[in-house]
Order: C-alpha cells, then sequence, then structure tokens
C-alpha cells in the first residue's frame, strides 16, 4: 500500500507541483511587466511628442504656453519614467523569484540543471544596460525639447524688443534651469536603477 502523500509512479510530488505552479505565475509577471514598460514607453513618447506639436502650433497666449513648456512637459516626461522605472522594478523582482524557484526544483529533482535560466542570467551578471539607458534618453528627450520650446517663447514674450544681451540673459537662464532640473533627475533615476539592479542581482 502507498504510504499517505508520497506520489505513484509517473505522478507529480505535491511539492513540484506547487512549486511549478509558483514557477508560472513569477514567469508570467516578468513577462507582464515587460509588456508594461513596452506601452509605458510608447504611450508616453507618443502623447508628449503631440502636446509638444500642438504647442508649436497653438494660438494660446505665452503666458500659458510656457509653464506648459518649462514645467508641465517636462514633469510628465519623469513621471512616465518613474512608472516605467517600477515596472522594471517588478520585472526584475519576479525574474530573482523566478530563479530562487529554479534552485529549489533542481534540487527536488536531485541537484541537476533541469531548468536555469534566469538563475543563469543572474550568475552571469548577463544585463542589457543599453536599451534602459535609451528609453530613459527617449522619454526625456520630449522633456527637454519642450524646455527648449519654453525658452524660445519666454524670449519672445518678455526679451524681444530688449535687444541682444537680454535675449542672450534669458536663454541662459532657461539653459541653466533645465541643465539643473534634467541633471539632478537623472542623478535620481540611475541611482534608483542602479540600486534595484544591485539589490535584484545579490545572493
Amino acid at each position: 500500500m502507498r504510504p499517505p502523500g508520497r506520489p505513484v509512479e509517473g505522478e507529480i510530488s505535491p511539492v513540484l507541483a506547487a512549486l511549478l505552479a509558483e514557477y508560472n505565475s513569477l514567469r508570467q509577471e516578468s513577462l507582464q511587466a515587460i509588456s508594461n514598460r513596452i506601452q509605458i514607453m510608447n504611450f508616453a513618447f507618443t502623447s508628449l511628442a503631440v502636446v509638444v506639436a500642438a504647442m508649436l502650433t497653438s494660438d494660446l497666449s505665452r503666458g500659458v504656453l510656457i509653464p506648459a513648456c518649462l514645467v508641465f512637459v517636462p514633469a510628465a516626461a519623469k513621471a512616465s519614467l518613474l512608472i516605467w522605472l517600477g515596472e522594471y522594478h517588478r520585472s526584475q523582482r519576479a525574474g530573482k523569484g523566478v530563479a530562487v524557484v529554479e534552485q529549489r526544483i533542481n534540487t527536488l529533482l536531485g541537484d541537476r540543471d533541469h531548468i536555469g535560466w534566469e538563475s543563469g542570467l543572474l550568475s552571469s551578471n548577463t544585463h542589457m544596460g543599453y536599451p534602459y539607458i535609451a528609453t530613459a534618453a527617449f522619454i526625456l528627450s520630449t522633456g527637454v525639447l519642450a524646455e527648449v520650446l519654453g525658452a524660445y517663447f519666454l524670449i519672445d514674450r518678455y526679451a524681444r524688443g530688449g535687444g541682444l544681451w537680454d535675449d542672450v540673459a534669458f536663454g541662459a537662464g532657461v539653459l541653466a534651469y533645465a541643465v539643473l532640473t534634467e541633471a539632478v533627475f537623472l542623478r535620481f533615476f540611475l541611482r534608483r536603477w542602479r540600486h534595484i539592479r544591485s539589490a535584484t542581482h545579490s545572493g
């Protein structure tokens, strides 16, 4: 008579079945997070580009267009990138979870490498950084373009009748503002991105 809880030959044990279910769930979560990242990038860049293009042809007053270009569009670009970073973090956590489950399944099956895709990626530290850097540059470029457009509107409104040096002063001020805000955010973004990578690729 078969002992209680022991599977018959050819039957998957309850522990292995639970691990496989967890493996499939984590793989699905990882794939969903990757899909969400692509959708976020496409939607954010397209919508922000449309907004910038609309500003170029808009009849709105400079008093509306200037803060929209200098504040709203760059802030929206940064918010989109932070949402993207959240999905990146989610996929990395799921990937690490998959690697842990892979090791448990292999141990259960006799310490043989039956499955090991995520474990292999973690052990070799294989990580394609350039797509993520390109994504950040892609989305942030819309904010930078809006800031350049805002500088043009600002000069056109306040300094057009004041001479060359007024134009240069306004342009330099907006340039300093744009460079400072983008540099501070990019530093924050890269620090968070590296923290997520180190946290999910350690251990």
